[in-house]
């Protein structure tokens, strides 16, 4: 009896021992190296400063091309590409982003697979969703917009704004205006086209 006591208080010991372990472990606070960096330059990613999977928030500068997972701050270079979140300006001929954008990007292209809120000045504007302005030669939100988009064509999902397109204004659902030469609506029934002004309220 007293020997299985010893065994069952001996078994009790190394299963608190070793859950005090583990939860010490995962409470540690991150190491140096994964806390975010205020500056970062790029030459051609992977050759940084920082590693890609680094945050930066500060100041970024990519010579030709930098990748980093968050980026905070201003970002200034030939390419920047962002695999996280950006927050801030950034200036460039690419700028890329995988998640979210909120601030203003100006660039021959930008494009924003999440979110952006705020401004994109361009000859390429993209967004999948959007809550700002759009200026550029060719303006997309395929998803949801509350958006102004002015360029030469414009293109979104549901926008709820106005396109304002020399060319070309395109809207699977609009509560607002289209002003352009072809002005298309495409789940409106029976007319999709309106040449001019388009009104809709979807």
């Amino acid at each position: 009896m007293k020997s299985t006591l010893r065994t069952g208080l001996f078994a009790t010991l190394i299963v608190f021992c070793l859950g005090s372990t583990v939860w010490a472990q995962d409470s540690k606070e991150p190491s140096p190296e994964d806390a975010p960096k205020s500056f970062q330059f790029a030459l051609w990613s992977p050759t940084q400063l920082n590693k890609p999977e680094t945050d930066i928030t500060g100041f970024r500068f990519n010579l030709l091309y930098g990748v980093n997972r968050n980026v905070a701050g201003v970002d200034i270079g030939l390419g920047n590409k962002v695999t996280g979140n950006f927050k801030g300006v950034q200036w460039g001929f690419l700028n890329s982003v995988d998640g979210d954008q909120s601030g203003w990007q100006d660039a021959f292209i930008n494009v924003v697979k999440g979110k952006t809120t705020g401004l994109q000045t361009g000859l390429y504007n993209a967004a999948g969703d959007l809550s700002g302005v759009q200026i550029g030669l060719m303006n997309s939100a395929d998803k949801n917009a509350k958006a102004f988009q002015l360029g030469l064509i414009n293109h979104a999902g549901k926008i709820s704004g106005v396109q304002i397109g020399l060319l070309y204004n395109s809207a699977d659902s609009l509560y607002g205006a289209q002003i352009g030469l072809l002005n298309f609506l495409w789940t409106r029934e029976p007319i999709k086209f309106l040449p001019i002004i388009n009104l809709g309220f979807d």
